[in-house]
């Protein structure tokens, strides 16, 4: 299985203008690594892919491979293996502010949100973003994380480029200057679905 996670991180300072042009810019989807091709039997293959307005929007890439478990989390994705297939939830208790209450406007105790199933040969994309506090500096950060999760075999490592997922889920919420919108509001969430 093949777990991409493109994360784009920004400031007030590429809200607008020239930064969000840039930052805009980022791509949801890259080439896997070569030491991909043919890749063994470990549980989740982990491609990891970050663009920061600190280094101005330069790519920084790394990989992992993570045995022993049935599941995986990266940011506030899990991805859970099982004989069936695989599922992906979206974890709204890791978005937003630590101990506020959800970007989501979910009702209280749905923390976790299904996004997704896929059987063998199959691969989708979650999308969602979330404001992050920088404790030492009392300023505000963004973020925009896409996961693309393949339980794929034999597809190239252009797979993510070149091929349309099974579905696309984004949930991206509006990110105000003092934070989330209060829940029940129309604005809050906006999600899409492209199947």
């Amino acid at each position: 299985m093949f777990i991409q996670l493109l994360t784009t991180e920004w400031t007030k300072e590429s809200r607008g203008g020239a930064g969000a042009r840039v930052r805009n810019a980022t791509p949801i989807a890259s080439v896997l690594p070569d030491a991909w091709s043919g890749a063994g039997d470990a549980l989740f293959h982990l491609h990891h892919v970050y663009f920061s307005e600190q280094r101005h929007f330069l790519r920084r890439e790394w990989t992992e491979v993570r045995k022993g478990k049935s599941f995986v989390e990266v940011e506030a994705f899990r991805v859970e293996r099982s004989e069936e297939g695989v599922r992906v939830l979206l974890d709204y208790g890791k978005m937003g502010m630590p101990g506020q209450l959800e970007w989501s406007g979910q009702a209280r105790g749905e923390r976790h949100e299904e996004l997704f199933h896929l059987s063998a040969g199959e691969w989708a994309r979650g999308v969602y973003n979330e404001r992050i506090p920088y404790w030492d500096t009392g300023h505000w950060g963004y973020c925009k994380h896409v996961v693309n999760v393949g339980l794929l075999s034999d597809a190239g490592l252009e797979v993510f480029q070149r091929t349309v997922p099974k579905l696309e889920l984004r949930r991206e919420f509006l990110l105000r200057q003092r934070g989330p919108v209060a829940p029940g509001a129309h604005t809050t969430r906006m999600p899409s679905v492209t199947q």
